[in-house]
């Protein structure tokens, strides 16, 4: 079933789901590249459960992000919230930790992002996304226990080629975003082709702040990124790139309150107590309305009352930078690539775990400074239909500074702050190796494994200023340095089954591992900071069919993973934002995955995607903070048999696209129209009723326009148009529940100029 590749080509076409509305030949679906197996393959070949999002898919949508995808795929969710992203696949997750590993891998040009702040950062001049899901730790690296994300962007070309996208677009209760981005394409030399591609974003925030401070969050993204391809021989091409993103936040966008102790009254009057301007009106719930105080304030009740503590408000700026040189030579009977890069970051943070207008409680002031240097080898042997293989090299050194500044002005006490710096350096090598094999008439068998061997660092000190100030207070001293070593095999199985030209069976039976650490929170100097790596087995029965001639495609994959240690952040019980990082006992996750997409005529193509997940604890006895009626009879949170978070039982969408030639004056037509369906699910292992996110229904839309030599488009998209309020993200933070929330309809002007 493996179809001839013309040209090595690397463009995935598909659609929201895994099949882009093309162009249609007879009816039939056009062919998906993709490149999950590290080879470019037809996606009704390999034997991975895998969808794919393209660059033209990702253009009618208005996506611009990683958060726009999970409305499309299934069983991936995404919390976009600045504290802490997430990628979450089957209900796996890295959580609220910032030292726990991601549990979801992503790989931007074949090179490992190793963490998720740099998920912040918008797309820029991206040609596909895929998502693999399941352990993929054979050929992906390190912590991919759940599933890896794999972005390719725009690659030179040897022709000249530009373009220019402006687009402007309004939330339905305020503020609005202003984006441009483009790229020029070309040949430099004979041998040397180059790609510069930019980006710059302005958001005014769709949250209605009540009190003095922006409407949050107020955003402005920069990006620019310059690739070069060079023959530097008949068997050797070398490549570069250098790419530097940033962007400036005031205000937040986890400002959105779902409740608070006491209710209105409570925070009246704290606020009138402590002297500060309050709103007229608080109410707990998803609103899109907030109530974050920018201005100056005094203190809450307590020895301190009426004291000023200035203004504060929230904010984030970061900065990141990515060097890549990669490097391919034709060998006989193979390719040998070597991929070098530099990843880094620094990022300072501002964020309230406490405001509504009544005082500062908890002002927390977060910095972060990430470097990262990677090196990987990998040998890739010719396409074989009897024998061939992939074995490789992989090596990475990484090191992370964390600033945990907490300014607490509570209640009757205390009126101190509190720092938290940590420092952990991380070195990894790993050997990675699969082979394929045709051991029958349309039978495959692909054997693979890792082996990976981790060291880590980690130092964590803790002390007490005076409020506000650098003026040290000898009290609640903590000075811990601590070090983990651990190595690993991870093996993979398949047996492949292509019963026909177009039905592919295929069975997996995979591990995955994501490494242990140290919690970025400790209370005493006793404490026990390690925890412990996360296992997972897997075993998935998938189905990749064409039927109809090649009208319809139909895949099928079922999954059952068991996950021992399942790496948690809980809240402390009793604290504003101190988190405890545990294993839980033994965690199981099943389900089935189903995508469809149907080439009615050759003006019509409809799609959908459905996924059943049924993820939960088996055993976790000993959580932090949760629900009165999870606690045992001796007081302690059991969270047995509770479903993981961002794990939705049953989740689904439906398009369909209306495509016509030459309609108007001669531009192309094409209309389209997106319905996600989400059950409920929860946002935080709390399991309070307020972090649960209730089921929701969300429509999107849109129409373009294309002139008749294609170098222009005009296009209308509308996202959220039934205005769903929706929590992407929600955690308990002392008295009340912090949350994120989608933002309202948006409707999007969108033109695009090619030269």
């Amino acid at each position: 079933m493996r179809k001839c590749i013309m040209n090595g080509a690397l463009l995935a076409i598909g659609s929201a789901s895994t099949v882009l509305p093309a162009t249609l030949h007879a009816f039939e679906l056009e062919e998906v590249i993709v490149t999950a197996t590290k080879r470019a393959e037809s996606i009704q070949d390999v034997p991975v459960s895998v969808a794919v999002v393209s660059a033209d898919t990702m253009y009618k949508l208005g996506i611009s992000d990683m958060e726009d995808l999970s409305m499309v795929i299934p069983n991936f969710e995404i919390n976009s919230a600045a504290i802490l992203p997430n990628l979450y696949v089957r209900g796996l997750g890295g959580g609220t930790s910032h030292s726990i590993e991601q549990s979801v891998g992503r790989f931007v040009d074949d090179v490992y992002i190793s963490r998720g702040a740099i998920n912040l950062h918008p797309f820029m001049d991206v040609a596909a996304v895929e998502v693999l899901r399941g352990p993929q730790g054979t050929l992906f690296g390190k912590n991919t226990l759940a599933g890896a994300m794999i972005i390719r962007t725009g690659n030179p070309s040897e022709i000249f080629e530009a373009g220019v996208d402006v687009s402007v677009s309004e939330y339905s209760t305020t503020g609005g975003k202003l984006d441009t981005s483009g790229f020029v394409s070309g040949a430099l030399s004979d041998t040397v082709n180059a790609r510069l591609a930019f980006q710059w974003k302005e958001k005014d925030g769709f949250y209605k702040n009540t009190m003095d401070g922006p409407d949050g969050a107020d955003r402005e993204d920069r990006g620019i990124r310059a690739k070069f391809e060079w023959a530097a021989s008949d068997n050797t091409t070398v490549n570069l790139k250098l790419e530097h993103m940033e962007y400036e936040e005031d205000g937040s966008d986890t400002a959105e309150v779902n409740a608070f102790a006491g209710g209105d009254a409570n925070w009246q009057g704290l606020a009138a107590h402590a002297g500060s301007a309050n709103p007229s009106s608080v109410s707990a719930g998803l609103d899109w309305v907030i109530h974050v105080n920018c201005a100056d304030s005094n203190s809450a009740p307590g020895p301190q009352a009426g004291q000023s503590i200035g203004s504060f408000c929230p904010s984030r700026d970061q900065e990141s930078d990515n060097i890549t040189v990669d490097i391919d030579h034709e060998l006989e009977g193979g390719t040998l690539k070597s991929i070098t890069a530099y990843q880094g970051y620094d990022y300072r943070h501002l964020f309230h775990g406490a405001d509504m207008g009544a005082v500062n409680l908890f002002r927390a002031v977060r910095e972060e400074e990430y470097s990262g240097f990677s090196q990987e080898v990998r040998f890739t042997s010719e396409t074989s239909d009897t024998f061939d293989y992939i074995v490789g090299l992989y090596y990475e050194d990484s090191s992370i500074e964390r600033g945990q500044t907490s300014h607490k002005n509570l209640p009757g006490g205390p009126f101190l702050t509190e720092e938290e710096p940590w420092e952990q350096d991380t070195e990894t090598l790993a050997i990675f190796g699969q082979a394929r094999w045709s051991i029958a008439d349309s039978w495959t068998a692909i054997v693979g494994g890792r082996w990976a061997t981790e060291e880590k660092d980690f130092t964590f000190n803790r002390w007490i200023n005076e409020y506000q100030t650098d003026n040290f207070v000898a009290a609640e001293i903590i000075d811990k340095s601590e070090s983990r070593s651990e190595s690993r095999f991870t093996p993979s199985f398949t047996l492949q089954w292509e019963a026909n030209d177009d039905v592919n069976v295929f069975a997996t039976l995979a591990q995955g591992h994501k490494t242990g650490g140290f919690s970025d929170r400790v209370d005493h100097q006793d404490s026990d900071m390690e925890f412990d790596a996360e296992l997972v087995d897997s075993f998935e029965l998938g189905l990749k069919s064409y039927w109809l001639d090649g009208a319809l495609s139909l895949n099928m994959t079922y999954f059952y993973m068991e996950i021992e240690g399942l790496q948690l952040a809980t809240q402390v019980e009793g604290t504003v934002a101190d988190f405890k990082v545990d294993n839980a006992a033994d965690s199981t996750s099943t389900g089935l995955e189903v995508e469809v997409n149907w080439a009615i005529n050759e003006n019509w193509l409809a799609g959908g995607n459905y996924s059943y997940t049924d993820a939960s604890y088996d055993e976790f006895v000993g959580a932090g903070g949760c629900a009165p009626e999870l606690k045992n009879a001796g007081g302690v949170c059991d969270l047995g048999g509770q479903p993981l978070q961002f794990a939705p039982e049953n989740k689904a969408s439906l398009f369909m696209e209306y495509s016509a030639d030459a309609v108007f004056k001669g531009w192309d037509f094409s209309a389209r129209a997106d319905l996600s369906y989400s059950d409920d699910y929860y946002t935080d292992i709390s399991y309070f009723d307020t972090v649960l996110q209730e089921t929701y229904e969300s429509l999107s839309a849109s129409v373009r326009l294309v002139s008749p030599d294609e170098r222009y488009t005009v296009s209308l998209i509308g996202k959220n148009l039934t205005e769903e309020e929706v929590m992407v993200w929600g955690i308990p933070s002392g008295p009340n529940i912090l949350a994120a929330m989608k933002p309202p309809r948006e409707l999007t002007l969108k033109v695009g100029f090619r030269f």
